[in-house]
């Protein structure tokens, strides 16, 4: 078992329960990927799939919209070390839900600027939701060309490993590479998110620090 196998595994418990929210954002496919549980929490229908970022820029409230992707654009462009916003974000039988968000860069190039960010996002609103059915009027969520989302950063927390009592395969040491990478970038943001949920009477998830 690898040096990250149990922080990984702790956090397969808030993430699995909807509590915490962890994203993968590619700027460049214009597609974002959220953890499912939270998605369905939400009210959210097909929450296996990525989406357009298009889809959940229509859903932040319009007085928060300008903030929120300023806030982005700023640690995109480097002017801070780590985007992190709060917003109301409208939710599928709920209302809206006032949510924290962090986030950071994780790939970028010369050519194309940004490539990918992850993160994580809290729902702090104080009454709870009530997710419902049907998102009319919101436009296509995906595109029929969009490329697969391989092992977006939900998957990465939330593997497990093969259960068939041989030595690890390629595909399986290749997630754990990948994890860890993106671990050693975004570690902090996750402990910050776990303080956060405990704060607010929900239990942190075990191994979180």
């Amino acid at each position: 078992m690898d040096k990250q196998e149990p922080f990984a595994w702790g956090w397969r418990q808030a993430i699995e329960a909807g509590e915490l929210c962890v994203w993968d954002l590619r700027p460049n496919l214009e597609m974002v990927a959220h953890s499912p549980q939270w998605k369905q929490k939400l009210g959210f229908p097909k929450p296996h799939a990525a989406d357009r970022t298009h889809f959940w820029r229509c859903r932040v409230h319009p007085e928060d919209l300008d903030g929120m992707l300023g806030a982005m654009r700023a640690h995109m462009r480097g002017d801070e070390a780590t985007y992190e916003s709060t917003f109301r974000l409208r939710s599928n039988g709920s209302g809206y839900r006032v949510v924290h968000s962090r986030g950071r860069v994780v790939e970028r190039c010369v050519q194309r600027g940004v490539l990918r960010m992850v993160g994580t996002m809290i729902d702090v609103t104080p009454r709870p939701s009530t997710p419902g059915g049907g998102l009319p009027g919101d436009g296509p969520r995906t595109s029929p060309d969009a490329p697969a989302f391989e092992r977006p950063f939900h998957r990465l927390l939330t593997a497990r490993p093969p259960d068939d009592g041989g030595p690890p395969g390629a595909a399986w040491t290749a997630l754990v590479e990948e994890r860890d990478r993106l671990l050693g970038q975004v570690e902090d943001l996750l402990h910050r998110a776990a303080a956060e949920l405990q704060a607010r009477g929900l239990n942190p998830p075990a191994g979180a620090g």
